[in-house]
């Protein structure tokens, strides 16, 4: 005897192959994409802090190949020889002519002026960073957040 499902049973059709018509169909009877309406209420400083000293160190070798590629820019354009040279002659005397030539502008004081500037940088960006998530949640909870709509991809 057969079961009640070999009795006048079909196969189930496979599914539409993605890019067919019946596919196309599919898609176009789909619902909207949902809403969500809510609130920011909080930011944790421990995770503000930890993110923005990761972009500010990112940026702080942003900072430094910038400057690297101005730094060999001007000197492929003698920038830096023209200005050593006219500090040269407006500051020399007769006693640091036989000395030597001092320079002004080097590679080692450019680079280590700007590894200075960056390390401050680094600093304030993270602190500045916590700070405002502090001040942000102090606001947040006299006013209640930030309010965000939320939606899915289409």
């Amino acid at each position: 005897m057969a079961s009640p499902q070999q009795v006048g049973a079909r196969p189930a059709p496979p599914p539409p192959r993605a890019g067919s018509e019946a596919a196309r169909r599919g898609k176009a009877t789909r619902r909207p994409p949902r809403l969500a309406s809510l609130q920011l209420k909080r930011v944790d400083p421990w995770t503000v802090l930890k993110i923005s000293l990761i972009v500010a160190i990112v940026m702080f070798f942003v900072w430094m190949i910038a400057i690297g590629i101005l730094y060999l820019t001007l000197g492929a354009m003698d920038v830096w020889g023209r200005i050593n040279d006219t500090f040269s002659t407006l500051t020399s005397t007769p006693d640091t002519q036989a000395a030597g030539k001092t320079d002004l502008i080097t590679a080692g004081r450019v680079f280590g002026i700007t590894a200075i500037i960056g390390a401050i940088n680094i600093v304030l960006f993270t602190a500045l960073a916590t700070v405002a998530a502090f001040i942000y949640n102090a606001a947040a909870a006299m006013s209640g957040g930030v309010e965000l709509t939320l939606g899915e991809r289409d």
